[in-house]
């Protein structure tokens, strides 16, 4: 499964998956899934603009090992296709830049999620 990353001419941020934009009006599922790829955008964007570099040819591609049985996403893989003329020194740089990303530290370190009702506080539960 594998979710491409794009930019448009202005610099917002496009994630598509089999060439279909992904919106909330879609699939919420596939906005959560696209999140750590779209996070990884908003700093490589950020790195570029900093040192005055163009967006052109710049796409992101997350690929996940998703299990059909289980419905969940095994591992993540965020791989940044960069143009010929991004200069080589940068590249341990734009990765180190990409795992700033705080989405990307949520999916290595889960939260705990609880679910309550407002019933919970009337009731004592």
């Amino acid at each position: 499964m594998i979710i491409d990353i794009t930019f448009d001419n202005s610099g917002k941020i496009i994630p598509s998956y089999n060439g279909s934009e992904i919106t909330m009006d879609e699939s919420p599922y596939m906005i959560y899934l696209a999140t750590t790829g779209m996070c990884s955008a908003v700093y490589v964007r950020a790195f570029l603009m900093q040192r005055g570099m163009s967006l052109e040819g710049v796409k992101l591609s997350q690929i996940m090992d998703y299990n059909r049985m289980t419905n969940m996403i095994e591992s993540i893989e965020v791989k940044v296709d960069l143009p010929d003329t991004f200069p080589t020194k940068y590249n341990k740089a734009i990765k180190a830049t990409v795992d700033q990303c705080p989405v990307k530290k949520h999916m290595v370190t889960p939260p705990s999620v609880k679910v309550t009702t407002n019933l919970d506080v009337e009731v004592g539960a």
